[in-house]
């Protein structure tokens, strides 16, 4: 709100009126003993300046400025979901056996002394999920897309070829025609992703993967689509029958299944885990 101004007397009025008092004083004093009366003097006219003038409480008028067309966006979401498989074999999955104590304990002292190698050997992950399976809870693990093994999943070529045909299918949709900004893809658009090199902490922890989740947005500018795309690589951690991995396969599923927890004390469990990889969506529109 502007700040109103009190009116004030210039130096120059200020001046007047002071010299006028003076005359007023003298000739009465000269005129005291007469019954003459001196003529009033006519009051001092001052003017303010300019810059005492109250400025005015109504605010400026203002043109609005004109607002910016919204840029045409979008949002992508699709879940190809993890189905029950072998991973998740319990201990329903072995009737009418009987748990070995001894051979629980064998097993379980395998199982920990490769958990042991996958770390001395460089793949922290796969030491991870293995100590996991043999505690038996069964909890989720999750791994960010902060993490080290979202790294490096982002970077390998299974990841990159996945990403790429992901891509072009919401591309498709994007320039299928007007208006096409919610796009929502398949489970066939949305294949697994395996990791083959034997050399990797993702094969030794994760080799196929079970399920796949995508989600995204982004905008329209310039004659391109660009945005953000976060995947949510699923799996489930276990053995199924078929899986020996190098040998120590069939005694894990053992523990997962013969002597599985909670039935068993010292059995393993399947559980869920997952990798969560974010990359940036740009596509000629």
């Amino acid at each position: 709100m502007p700040t109103r101004k009190r009116k004030h007397l210039s130096p120059g009025a200020a001046s007047r009126c002071a010299v006028t008092a003076c005359l007023v004083t003298l000739v009465s004093g000269c005129l005291g003993g007469s019954h003459a009366t001196a003529p009033t003097p006519a009051p001092a006219v001052t003017t303010a300046p300019a810059s005492s003038v109250p400025a005015s409480s109504d605010p400026p008028s203002s043109v609005p400025a004109a607002s910016a067309p919204a840029k045409p966006s979008f949002t992508v979401t699709g879940v190809n979901p993890v189905l029950p498989n072998g991973s998740q074999d319990t201990n329903a999955q072995a009737p009418g056996t009987v748990c070995d104590a001894a051979k629980v304990s064998a097993d379980r002292a395998l199982g920990a002394e490769i958990a042991t190698g996958f770390a001395f050997d460089g793949f922290p992950v796969a030491s991870a999920l293995l100590t996991h399976f043999l505690a038996g809870d069964g909890t989720k693990v999750a791994y960010s897309a902060s993490s080290a093994i979202a790294k490096r999943a982002r970077a390998s070529s299974a990841f990159r070829a996945l990403d790429g045909e992901v891509q072009q299918a919401i591309l498709g949709q994007l320039n299928g025609g007007p208006g096409r900004t919610r796009v929502l893809l398949s489970a066939a658009q949305l294949p697994t992703v395996a990791f083959e090199s034997g050399s990797s902490d993702l094969y030794w922890g994760f080799r196929g993967t079970q399920g796949l989740a995508v989600t995204g947005h982004g905008s329209l500018a310039n004659g391109r689509w660009t945005g953000t795309l976060t995947y949510v690589i699923r799996d489930s951690y276990g053995f199924p029958v078929s899986d020996t991995l190098a040998g120590f396969g069939p005694p894990m599923r053992y523990l997962q299944t013969v002597c599985g927890a909670p039935q068993h004390a010292g059995g393993a469990r399947w559980f869920p885990d997952s990798i969560t990889v974010t990359v940036p969506f740009s596509r000629t529109a």
